[in-house]
């Protein structure tokens, strides 16, 4: 009976602490991040998109927010001061970028968007059913 008590109070304490941990990183992290455009739309699969993105935050608090990206030119960027909310870019790329704005002090993502390449021409696959030969 005692062990189960134990089990019981040690599963109520994991429930409390991930439940106020939740509820305090909701308290710190209200940001908002956009991206203007979302979407770039090539012709071909594998053409590079050549854009200028534009993007905008809004914190609660007044801080110092970095940007960070996984495209290999666009890296990382820190805002000089805590009045700057937005930071325009040209980008070329043939595949998605995920942008993540970061506080400057605590290295703790706040918001993040990405950018996503979309083709209008679908792959030439041949179609399952279509036949390379016909009898007739």
């Amino acid at each position: 009976m005692q062990t189960l008590m134990n089990r019981l109070l040690q599963t109520a304490l994991v429930f409390i602490t991930l439940v106020s941990s939740a509820f305090a990183s909701n308290d710190l992290v209200n940001a908002t991040l956009s991206l203007s455009p979302q979407f770039c739309i090539t012709t071909q699969p594998d053409q590079s998109c050549e854009v200028e993105l534009e993007l905008k935050w809004q914190t609660q608090t007044s801080q110092t927010v970095c940007l960070m990206s996984d495209h290999q030119s666009l890296t990382h960027w820190c805002a000089p001061s805590e009045e700057i909310h937005s930071y325009a870019v040209n980008v070329s790329t043939n595949r998605d970028i995920q942008f993540m704005l970061i506080d400057k002090e605590t290295n703790q993502t706040l918001a993040t968007k990405k950018l996503k390449i979309t083709p209008t021409a679908e792959p030439k696959y041949r179609s399952r059913y279509q036949k390379p030969w016909s009898l007739f």
